[in-house]
């Protein structure tokens, strides 16, 4: 047995099915935020490099 399944045992059998839903959406949610963030930089970052080489020309 690895140490996540060991982990997912003791998180199914601390809390109920109601609350564990609850904890999947809120990491849904957070996951989701950062991501979104990450890629907005991104796509900021990229359009200014763009926009730098095309001025630069």
């Amino acid at each position: 047995m690895s140490g996540h399944e060991g982990d997912q045992q003791v998180w199914t059998e601390s809390f109920s099915e109601k609350v564990r839903t609850e904890q999947r959406e809120d990491d849904t949610a957070a996951w989701n935020a950062v991501t979104g963030l990450l890629m907005t930089i991104i796509s900021i970052g990229l359009s200014l490099a763009l926009f730098t080489v095309w001025v630069c020309m």
